[in-house]
């Protein structure tokens, strides 16, 4: 059932939409405001969850025109049908609200059967704007969603490396990343299956959102190995944090794993500190060297890149 919001300046046209709209099956709940500034308080408080609006075209204050102009200009209404109810009939006002947004126009009086028919075709649209939006979304995150992992895939690491690295560079803080690889994790594979090892990749993905602070950003890069970018955190803070990070997935105990051999992880790290001149790829090409140094260092440590490391 929809809810239905009436503006109008006259209480008797109100009770009256609402008493003809209550006889159908289509509108259960009912907001009403006598002008277009209390329509605007009225579809704001109401938080999303307006269907159609129903409103006069003359009022005082506000008018429905100004209601219509408002209300087309802010995208948090966008997709809510508006019917201009109004008893000017002549073709250039509808024209006007036509070219304004109003989805469609119904003249006092109005028959009783054309008011319901034309509220229960704009209730439909909205039904289906929303499935689509939903729908939009939806393939939206799959878009940039790691299946396996539940956290962001390598797409949107990159388009978020590069919002945060411009954002980093344009107001002079900080950004760190990590490059985090499970150590031996072919040997999960190897000895337990795939399957097993998916499930592995999925419990590292928790970890690693569990330890982010929450302007982190984590991402599955590749394979076993994960990504983390820092923002705000310096060569020291980021430290801190890459070493919780180890020790999080040193003192875990994964699923089905024995306990006495756990899963360990090696993470490199590099940092862009303002007045470097330094891209994005740049710092990834750093964190995946000191992540190599922490390999070939024993494994299970935290690597920060130095320029010996070229």
């Amino acid at each position: 059932m929809g809810t239905a919001l009436i503006i109008d300046d006259s209480s008797l046209i109100r009770e009256k939409l609402i008493s003809i709209l209550k006889t159908g099956r289509d509108f259960r709940c009912f907001l009403q405001a006598e002008d277009g500034i209390g329509g605007l308080k009225v579809l704001s408080d109401a938080s999303g969850k307006v269907d159609v609006i129903a409103c006069d075209l003359t009022m005082p204050g506000m008018n429905g025109y100004q209601f219509l102009k408002t209300v087309r200009s802010q995208s948090r209404f966008e997709g809510i049908p508006i019917v201009m109810v109004t008893s000017q009939s002549e073709e250039p006002e509808m024209v006007k609200a036509f070219e304004m947004g109003a989805n469609d126009f119904i003249v006092k009086p109005f028959s009783e059967a054309v008011l319901k028919a034309r509220m229960k075709n704009m209730l439909q649209m909205k039904r289906l704007q929303d499935q689509l939006r939903e729908q939009k979304e939806l393939m939206k995150e799959m878009a940039s969603t790691d299946p396996l992992t539940r956290i962001a895939n390598l797409r949107r690491f990159r388009e978020k490396l590069g919002e945060e690295h411009a954002r980093a560079k344009r107001y002079g803080y900080p950004l760190s990343l990590l490059m985090v690889d499970i150590d031996h994790f072919k040997r999960v594979n190897d000895t337990m299956g795939h399957p097993r090892g998916d499930r592995v990749l999925g419990e590292a993905a928790r970890i690693l959102s569990d330890t982010m602070r929450c302007h982190d950003f984590a991402a599955r890069y590749g394979g076993e190995e994960f990504v983390v970018l820092m923002p705000y955190a310096d060569g020291e803070g980021a430290v801190q944090l890459a070493e919780r990070c180890r020790k999080s997935f040193e003192e875990h105990r994964f699923e089905g794993l024995d306990g006495r051999d756990g899963l360990t992880v090696s993470i490199g790290l590099a940092s862009f500190l303002p007045g470097m001149d330094l891209s994005g790829q740049d710092l990834v090409d750093r964190a995946d060297k000191a992540l190599y140094a922490a390999k070939n260092g024993g494994r299970n440590k935290v690597e920060i890149y130095r320029d010996d490391m070229e």
